[in-house]
């Protein structure tokens, strides 16, 4: 992956003389990456687990990474001790066949890898999918303890996974909020340990999604989508509860929470506050439009709806589409032959030769018996069945002989017809390739250091 060398936080100093007087200005700021932060419903990330070669998966770095592969400086991600992971998956049996797992997670369908090569100075972790179960196992030095799960989840549905491990070592699973098993942990932290040395520079700094991150040979790799991963730092979880209806929320305990909601492209932001914890999708072959899906736990969001004027009512004629629109250069004019009495019980027919048609360029004329009447501000109310001019300009309707208006005169009304405001691909399954979709372009600012002196 290279170095990375992106510092969160600038300082920028100015010095300048005045009259004699040194004036010195510190100014304090902060970079942020920019991240995704809205409500996950747009996409999921797409895993084959087909590629050995640092393929077909996301890496995250646990901190900032120097030429030689050690980490110099932690990021939230490089969990310590206490902590909740949960995110939703959908899978299918065919696709993830590994056996039980009796000698560990790394030997399942790897969904989150962890792990050192070798013994850990500290420790690490990893979730696998064995016997189309869920696995977790934690180690803190030789002392290796794993947690298998009891509810089949590769049955090619969304399932709420999360996992909890206490400051006492106990590990708990849960399964759509139902508790799927719990067990004894090693205690003690199992974080990377800063500027360790290592002969896997490019994978053992690293959290990696969807495989085995060293490419061990006969490592299994996941098949299947992965949608809003959140870490926290707290046990969010010690009993059942309800399945989560809504993405993942951010508070003050997230310390990284992945919505894979770019849709393009292999950047993965962080919505978690700060955003440090920025990942990179590395396709297989055939690239990385493939891995973005838009089936998520929440595709079947209502579409955002919006108003289209419609004229109803009671006894009310329906303009002839299109509808009559005002401009300023065309006026619609009403012309009528006699003056109406308005009564109360009878509502008021138009007798026309001809159905008027309203067009972008002609003017439409409503030839009736009736003669409408102007009300309110230059606002004409035209009597049934003529349309009611809408536009930017308002027309004066010119009448002969205007005349008080029933309180029983139709008019015209709006109705709010409910529109997708956006139009939802077509849902791809896990075996197919997903609709490539319009990539994201995001502009990075950095603030750079000036020191101006005397």
């Amino acid at each position: 992956m290279g170095c990375y060398e992106a510092y969160p936080w600038y300082y920028r100093t100015f010095s300048s003389t005045l009259s004699g007087l040194l004036v010195t200005a510190f100014l304090f700021g902060t970079l942020q990456p920019a991240h995704v932060t809205q409500s996950q419903n747009g996409y999921s990330v797409r895993f084959y687990g087909s590629d050995t070669n640092d393929g077909d998966r996301v890496k995250i770095p646990l901190g900032l990474i120097d030429s030689n592969g050690r980490m110099t400086t932690s990021y939230p991600i490089n969990l310590v001790n206490v902590f909740t992971i949960e995110f939703w998956m959908k899978a299918t049996a065919s696709n993830n066949n590994a056996p039980a797992c009796s000698n560990g997670w790394y030997t399942g369908n790897i969904i989150l890898d962890r792990d050192v090569f070798g013994a850990g100075d500290y420790g690490d972790y990893g979730v696998a999918i064995c016997d189309q179960r869920i696995v977790v196992g934690v180690s803190v030095s030789s002392d290796d303890r794993l947690l298998i799960g009891s509810t089949v989840v590769t049955d090619g549905l969304w399932h709420h996974i999360a996992i909890t491990r206490a400051e006492s070592g106990q590990i708990r699973l849960f399964i759509d909020g139902q508790l799927d098993g719990e067990v004894n942990g090693a205690v003690g932290r199992i974080d990377y340990r800063e500027h360790r040395t290592t002969s896997y520079p490019n994978s053992d700094p690293y959290l990696v999604l969807g495989a085995e991150k060293h490419d061990y040979p006969g490592s299994r790799y996941y098949s299947g989508l992965l949608d809003d991963l959140r870490f926290s730092r707290v046990v969010r979880y010690t009993t059942t509860f309800a399945r989560p209806t809504a993405p993942h929320t951010i508070d003050a305990d997230t310390v990284a929470l992945y919505r894979f909601d770019e849709g393009s492209g292999v950047r993965i932001g962080d919505s978690a506050p700060g955003g440090v914890n920025t990942g990179e999708l590395k396709p297989r072959s055939g690239g990385a439009a493939q891995h973005w899906s838009t089936d998520t736990p929440f595709s079947n969001t209502d579409p955002t709806s919006t108003i289209a004027p419609t004229a109803t009512g009671t006894n009310t004629p329906t303009a002839i589409v299109p509808s009559p629109t005002a401009t300023g250069t065309n006026t619609p004019t009403a012309i009528a032959t006699t003056s109406p009495t308005a009564t109360g019980t009878n509502t008021p027919t138009a007798i026309a030769t001809t159905s008027p048609t309203a067009t972008g360029t002609n003017t439409p004329t409503a030839i009736a018996t009736i003669s409408p009447t102007a009300t309110g501000t230059n606002t004409p109310t035209a009597i049934v069945p003529s349309p009611t001019a809408t536009g930017t300009n308002t027309p004066t309707a010119i009448v002969p002989s205007p005349t008080e208006i029933s309180a029983t005169s139709p008019t015209a009304t709006y109705t709010i017809v409910p529109t997708a405001s956006q139009t939802p691909s077509a849902t791809s399954s896990i075996g197919n390739a997903p609709i490539v979709p319009t990539p994201h372009i995001r502009v990075y600012i950095p603030l750079i250091t000036y020191v101006i002196g005397n």
